[in-house]
């Protein structure tokens, strides 16, 4: 499989390929909201800090959600069903805030298209509700 579940550092970016993805544990949003929690910030500064040390590189950032069959989900803040692209868009507009430049970055959302794992508990549900970045270029 070309999705990998791998911690995000420096090491994992030098081995994973163009084509890969890389599932970002720990970037969790708040339920049916495109809002990060707060303890996830950690994480997206490591996204930027190694956006920031490795200049060639360029991602799509993928949101994904879980607990349901097909679609996308409800966004309780907009009231529209586009749950998966409006996390991955929040990202993206994070990263640019941070510097990042928007050339490097690209988002889209596959709504409960790409499941990971079987929905049988919390744990399950969550890692399905995630953000993944492909690597498009380094």
């Amino acid at each position: 499989s070309k999705t990998k579940d791998e911690k995000l550092n420096q090491a994992t970016i030098d081995k994973i390929k163009v084509g890969d993805i890389l599932n970002i544990g720990g970037l969790e949003f708040h339920g049916g909201r495109h809002f990060l929690k707060s303890y996830s910030l950690p994480i997206l500064d490591e996204l930027t800090d190694i956006l920031e040390k490795n200049p060639n590189l360029k991602i799509e950032i993928q949101g994904h959600i879980c607990c349901q069959a097909t679609g996308d989900g409800l966004d309780t803040d907009t009231g529209t069903h586009d749950l998966s692209e409006n996390r991955a868009e929040a990202i993206y507009n994070e990263l640019i805030n941070r510097g990042i430049s928007p050339e490097r970055l690209s988002h889209k959302g596959y709504g409960s298209s790409r499941k990971i794992r079987e929905e049988v508990d919390a744990e399950s549900m969550q890692k399905n509700r995630r953000v993944s970045i492909l690597i498009i270029e380094k």
